[in-house]
């Protein structure tokens, strides 16, 4: 009597079925530090191998994972075997396959047993290295308050900040491609800026900005579908060239308070949003997945994503680090669209915040949707389930 009277009891049971067994497809495996795992949960930055190996800077050495842990610290009886320092500062593999590890005291490359260290300030203006990106055989690096270094087929390049060419500003605090189009952006708290050129004649130019944006930038991330992505605290924005701008959400969209961390896109356009109230997986125009405490995360308060080429989407939190594997996503709630609209926009102008450390992006393989999927045994439980209440309700 209680359900027919109530059909909305019904809807939200059925809701509740549903997030229940979308958390039953999730696994999450969490790792503390120590000597058989990760060497610190104070991670820095995240790269990825050719053959699925997630390489990890943290505070305390180079950890990487292959299906077992292994740490690398500074070699303190010779220097020309080990780390320059146990404070890794950002990580990245280059196009042959190389790990490019940046440090506060210069740069190395491993290169196989090789440790290679470059600390010749006539290359690099500054040896504060705190962010490497990839795109195709560049590597560019962010140096200190010296702006950014391009390295290209044994060249070293210098863009001194002020210079016409170069982004007006010195400390990089994000680098992210497009990899539909190979624009590099960088971010600072003075603006954005991009350039699609390549060779010999690079030009940097200012990203106009939408003046919606009500807090500074706190992170950049390439939109494997064309353009990039932009979030501060509050918002998520999309722009794409040539100066379109999209509201993708507003914290409050996820829960009113919840303060945005960080970002990645999967494969089939989830957007995987870091916060302080755990992790959320936001697909047109909704929430339809959320991983916190009770999913086995361990603390709500995450820090730092990255989604591998296996799918699984790894997690840092102040307590461990971990990764879930999602499945194919299913709604966990009633669906609440979210109107989009274009933004106008207007010139960078300098805002006095200071901007966490940066998070390197990385291109991601896009996997074709399969037009048709064997039977889902989880289909037929609901429907079961379903045809139960339609009975007990008279229909």
């Amino acid at each position: 009597m209680l359900l027919r009277n109530h059909p909305a009891i019904l809807a939200l049971a059925l809701c509740g079925l549903v997030a229940l067994s979308s958390a039953a497809m999730a696994e999450v495996v969490t790792f503390g530090s120590g000597r058989e795992q990760i060497s610190s949960v104070g991670v820095l930055d995240i790269a990825e191998n050719h053959h699925g190996d997630l390489y990890f800077g943290t505070d305390n050495g180079l950890s990487w994972y292959d299906g077992d842990w292994h740490i690398v610290h500074r070699n303190f009886g010779n220097s020309r075997a080990g780390l320059l320092s146990d404070h890794v500062l950002a990580v990245e593999f280059d196009g042959e396959g190389t790990l490019w590890i940046g440090q506060p005291n210069g740069l190395q490359r491993l290169e196989g047993d090789s440790w290679v260290t470059i600390q010749d300030q006539q290359l690099l203006k500054s040896l504060d290295i705190h962010g490497l990106l990839r795109r195709d055989d560049e590597m560019w690096i962010a140096a200190g308050n010296a702006g950014l270094h391009r390295y290209m087929d044994g060249a070293w390049r210098w863009f001194q900040p002020g210079a016409p060419e170069a982004p007006g500003c010195n400390y990089i605090s994000g680098m992210a491609t497009d990899p539909a189009k190979g624009t590099l952006y960088v971010a600072c708290r003075e603006g954005i800026w991009f350039t699609d050129d390549t060779g010999d004649i690079v030009r940097f130019s200012p990203l106009e900005m939408t003046r919606f944006l009500p807090d500074p930038v706190r992170g950049i991330q390439g939109d494997p579908f064309g353009g990039l992505y932009i979030l501060n605290a509050s918002a998520i924005f999309h722009y794409t060239p040539p100066g379109s701008w999209r509201l993708v959400l507003t914290s409050p969209d996820l829960i009113p308070g919840v303060d945005i961390t960080d970002l990645r896109v999967g494969p089939d356009q989830t957007l995987w949003i870091a916060t302080n109230n755990g992790i959320y997986g936001w697909r047109d125009g909704a929430v339809r997945q959320h991983f916190d405490t009770a999913s086995g995360i361990g603390s709500n308060a995450v820090k730092r994503l990255f989604l591998d080429s296996a799918q699984r989407l790894w997690f840092v939190t102040p307590e461990n680090v971990g990764y879930a594997t999602t499945g194919q996503p299913v709604a966990a709630g009633p669906i609440i669209p979210i109107t989009t609209f274009d933004l106008p926009t207007t010139s960078p102008a300098p805002v006095t915040p200071t901007l966490p450390a940066m998070t390197p992006a990385i291109s991601i393989g896009i996997t074709p949707e399969k037009t048709s999927a064997p039977a889902d045994p989880l289909t037929g439980f609901l429907d079961g389930i379903v045809g139960f209440f339609r009975k007990l309700l008279g229909g």
